[in-house]
Order: structure tokens, then sequence, then C-alpha cells
């Protein structure tokens, strides 16, 4: 019935230099150090915002004779990015991580979530809302970047 106004010269040509950009593994990779560096400054709010003891302490279960001791300040070192792996789509986490030098148990299971006589912190989610506005600008810079500089090198 009506006829279309506006007609795009070479948007095909675009398309197709856009499927041709390379295999999902080389783009998901980038895309995953674009996320990463984005991240940076959520870590660094994290850790701030991170509740740390004022001195060593035992930790142990309810009836249990020996425990081990917790130097303040893992949880803090145990925060850092994490990528999904078997998320289709390329994603990073911040959270704390279970690693050697720090185990961030504590803060996952007790600290964030809180229990009957612990109250929740959910400083995670207050280092987001800190750096929501920065990362998601960011990342959409980086990513244009990286797109255009595809483009240009598919175009030579």
């Amino acid at each position: 019935m009506s006829k279309s106004l506006v007609e795009i010269q070479g948007f095909k040509e675009l398309q197709t230099k856009l499927k041709k950009l390379g295999n999902d593994k080389d783009k998901r990779k980038e895309v995953l150090k674009i996320l990463g560096k984005v991240a940076n400054p959520t870590v660094k709010a994290a850790k701030q915002l991170a509740p740390v003891s004022k001195k060593t302490h035992l930790q142990k279960r309810k009836g249990q004779r020996f425990g081990t001791y917790v130097t303040p300040g893992t949880g803090r070192k145990s925060i850092g990015k994490k990528t999904m792996r078997r998320a289709k789509n390329p994603t990073v986490y911040v959270s704390p991580r279970s690693v050697k030098r720090a185990d961030g148990w504590y803060l996952r299971q007790f600290v964030i979530k809180g229990t009957k006589k612990i109250k929740s912190n959910p400083f995670i989610d207050k280092a987001y809302q800190q750096t929501k506005g920065l990362v998601t600008s960011d990342a959409e810079k980086k990513v244009a970047r990286y797109i255009q500089k595809q483009i240009n090198r598919l175009s030579k």
C-alpha cells in the first residue's frame, strides 16, 4: 500500500561486513576484555564499602572444638571480577570469590544476605549504584570503538 520514503544506500553491504566480523569466540573475548576493564571502578568501590572486623577472630561451627583464625580484611581481598563462561552473552560479575589468598565465603553467605541475628549489608549493590552511570557509558564507548575498528579493518 505505502511506499517506503527512506532508502538507505549501503545498508546491505554493512550487514554483510558485520556478519564477517569474525567468529563468535573472537567477539566474545574482546567484549569480555572491555567489560573487565570497565568493571574496575566497581571493584574498587566494593572493596572500600566492604566491612572489616577490628581484630583476628576464631571462626567455627556450633559444637565444633577447633576452628580457624580469620585475619581482618580477607573478605575485602576476596572481592574481584568473575567472567561467566557458560552464559550466552559475555558477562562479568563483581563479587567475593574463594581463592587461596582470601576466602569470600563468609561475605557471600552471611554479610551480604544476612541471617536472623546478622543484619544484611548489601555493599555490592551500593558499589554498583555508585559506579552505574560511569560503567555503562564507558562500556558503550569502548564497544562502539571496537565495532568501528572491525568495520574499518574489513572495508580495506
